[in-house]
């Protein structure tokens, strides 16, 4: 947990940001394959997921809820706008779109409050859907758009 600190400024996407979700496809897919402990190949798919979070800016990622982007000095946390629960069941499964569970890997920054509203969300939602349930304005901090 970070306070806001610089938090609403632009999104700066980090020059290696390619390279290194190249490295984490391949890092899931071997994963994947891996003929192991399925509780053990969960928690290194799950350990992969987190990769993509800290690649694409960690603390500082693209999505930042409006809270966080006003209000400085609150406690925040990453939130996977897309459960990594069924991220990693997607990898688990025969026919993966590695790609797409990457672009689903993101994060969004929140609140503590929000992330806890976040979680007490129906189960059946996931993605912006959730967000939207937990009235959750979100903005894209590439061109500080707000999330539809």
């Amino acid at each position: 947990m970070l306070s806001n600190f610089r938090h609403s400024q632009p999104y700066i996407k980090r020059p290696e940001l390619e390279r290194l979700l190249c490295d984490i496809r391949r890092l899931l897919q071997d994963v994947s394959k891996m003929e192991i402990d399925h509780i053990l190949k969960k928690r290194m798919l799950n350990i992969g997921i987190w990769q993509v979070a800290w690649a694409s800016g960690d603390f500082y990622s693209r999505y930042r809820s409006a809270a966080v982007i006003s209000t400085p000095g609150l406690t925040i946390q990453r939130d996977h706008i897309y459960q990594k629960k069924l991220l990693v069941q997607r990898l688990l499964s025969t026919d993966v779109d590695f790609d797409s569970v990457i672009a689903h890997s993101q994060c969004c920054i929140v609140t503590l409050d929000e992330h806890r509203s976040l979680h007490q969300v129906n189960g059946g939602l996931d993605g912006w859907d959730r967000y939207q349930a937990a009235k959750i304005q979100v903005y894209d901090m590439v061109d500080k758009k707000p999330v539809a």
